[in-house]
């Protein structure tokens, strides 16, 4: 059965020469892989880390994977997969995303979350703070959202998922005057957090102190390939 759908590009791996096994988040099935044949020979095909695309797809009823036969650009992108910043907070969510979300579930309101953000990513230069940002917005689809206790917290409870100004009675929690930050990135206004005045080494330890919150969890988040370029883009 032929169908076009609506989705946004996670990922690609070379199936032979002129084959991609490609990866998309889409409405109604979450994470889905589709067989793209002969997608090397053919011209405009656009596979980058978050593109939103629109692809014609064929499913039969007997193979597994569904085979992709076009798959174009659904909004205008000309800035995303070329800014070298931009291009690899792309790259980090698209891992992010690829590792966290279940194959076969529907993801509406994610994708329609993340076609937003491709367009502020695509338009914006205010980049600064934006994973930290993201990483706090993105707990919400995943239910593991942190609660804020208190205002201006000094302790996260990570086992918990509590920003809280007492030490928990475990000890898997963080302390340190930049953790009220998380309290912004939960709660504020979403151009007060991209605003905000953070030190270098502040916002690499938050990205630190995310990644273990995500860990403790959600499965799969070890072995992040994008980490490193992240971090070279927290310090610059």
């Amino acid at each position: 059965m032929k169908q076009s759908i609506r989705g946004v590009v996670l990922g690609r791996t070379a199936y032979s020469e002129t084959s991609f096994i490609v990866t998309l988040l889409t409405a109604d099935t979450g994470l889905q892989t589709y067989l793209f044949q002969g997608a090397r020979k053919k011209k405009g095909v656009v596979l980058f880390p978050l593109a939103p695309v629109e692809c014609e797809i064929y499913q039969r009823s007997d193979s597994s994977m569904p085979k992709m036969t076009s798959c174009e650009l659904a909004e205008s992108i000309t800035d995303l997969p070329f800014h070298p910043v931009k291009s690899s907070i792309a790259f980090f969510l698209a891992e992010i995303i690829q590792k966290t979300v279940q194959k076969g579930h529907p993801e509406p309101g994610l994708l329609e979350f993340l076609w937003a953000e491709i367009a502020f990513l695509e338009h914006s230069e205010e980049l600064a703070n934006y994973i930290l940002w993201y990483l706090a917005a993105y707990t919400k689809f995943m239910g593991i959202t942190p609660s804020v206790e208190t205002a201006e917290p000094r302790v996260f409870d990570v086992l918990g998922g509590k920003l809280q100004d007492l030490r928990p009675a475990h000890p898997a929690y963080y302390e340190g005057e930049e953790l009220h930050w998380l309290e912004t990135f939960l709660l504020a206004d979403k151009s007060l957090a991209l605003a905000a005045k953070i030190p270098t080494a502040a916002r690499a330890r938050l990205l630190d102190i995310w990644l273990s919150y995500y860990g403790q969890h959600l499965q799969g988040l070890n072995q992040l390939k994008s980490l490193d370029v992240i971090r070279t883009v927290l310090h610059g």
